[in-house]
């Protein structure tokens, strides 16, 4: 049943109006904006469900731990694979809802890792980290692909973030820390930007929009930290890489969420401009930092009060309250 009226319209009607309060809750509970007891109950399945994997992908890595020097090389071995089998079948082949498979697809991913940290320590590989975790990522792929589950999505983009971190760290020891920051940010733009574009054409759900947001405010951060670690390091770090990416983040981010009326956006963005633009006064006043120091301090109290009074007004002319 969809919603008779919209919170947004209610508080509307009820700001410019003589509708009592009585009359007003009667309307939210009507349009089922107000959590009922079947929103309550979906909720404890879906928390408990979730409560249940974590205990079990934690039993058993517990009992390997536990038992690791009594157990045989293949024992170690089978047990995991036959674990990672029984538990994407019961995903596939089992009618359960949709959620459920999720959640199983999400345990199997996490059992993966386990298989292949347990393989590199029976037979000393000696592989770099970043070999493990580019593994453990490339084999999970087809099943964040298919489940479009935001929490098993979360996962895949840790992996891929530990995967660049650790590379930099063995391999491409030549980046400096701003080139890392840079690609850090491409790779998870990248991944909001697929979001948001599978969310318009109604490919995944936007009731929920936790992942977008948590890895937005990451790729803003990282780019905000390597536009200031630029700015006192010196533009050979990235050959200005982080200005034309902050520039373009600016203006895409504040534009889109203009357009789709995302106040998220038009908070995080402005605040990163804030700091970058405080680390630049910092900069040019080395040589008088007190008065610098000072007015620096007047910027950004005076910019962040003036920011939240502009998206006060934006969001009371938005939503009507």
């Amino acid at each position: 049943m969809k919603p008779l009226l919209s919170r947004e319209i209610i508080y509307s009607i009820a700001r410019h109006s003589n509708w009592r309060e009585a009359g007003i809750a009667g309307w939210l509970r009507r349009g089922q904006v107000y959590a009922g007891a079947q929103d309550w109950i979906r909720f404890v399945r879906l928390f408990l469900l979730g409560l249940g994997g974590s205990f079990l992908i934690s039993g058993i890595i517990f009992f390997f731990a536990y038992n690791w020097a009594d157990m045989h090389k293949f024992v170690k071995l089978g047990l995991i694979e036959l674990l990672i089998l029984a538990v994407t079948f019961a995903a596939l082949f089992t009618k359960r809802s949709g959620t459920v498979k999720n959640v199983l697809l999400t345990a199997s991913t996490v059992l993966v890792g386990v298989l292949f940290a347990v393989f590199g320590q029976i037979y000393q590989t000696g592989a770099n980290a970043y070999d493990f975790f580019l593994g453990w990522t490339m084999c999970v792929v087809l099943w964040v692909v298919v489940a479009r589950f935001q929490p098993l999505w979360f996962i895949f983009l840790v992996l891929l973030n530990t995967t660049l971190v650790l590379y930099t760290q063995q391999v491409a020891l030549h980046w400096s820390f701003a080139m890392v920051m840079d690609m850090m940010f491409i790779l998870n733009a990248a991944a909001v930007v697929v979001w948001e574009v599978l969310a318009a054409k109604g490919r995944v759900g936007i009731q929920h929009r936790w992942f977008p947001r948590l890895v937005g405010l990451a790729a803003i951060t990282v780019i905000t930290i390597s536009m200031i670690s630029t700015l006192f390091a010196g533009i050979n770090w990235d050959y200005g890489l982080a200005y034309l990416l902050g520039a373009a983040m600016y203006g895409a981010g504040i534009a889109y969420g203009l357009r789709v009326r995302d106040i998220f956006y038009l908070t995080a963005l402005p605040f990163s401009a804030i700091a970058v633009v405080t680390a630049i006064l910092v900069r040019i006043g080395e040589n008088v930092p007190e008065f610098m120091l000072l007015l620096a301090t007047i910027f950004v109290v005076g910019s962040i009060t003036l920011l939240i009074q502009f998206l006060g007004r934006l969001n009371r002319q938005w939503h009507g309250r």
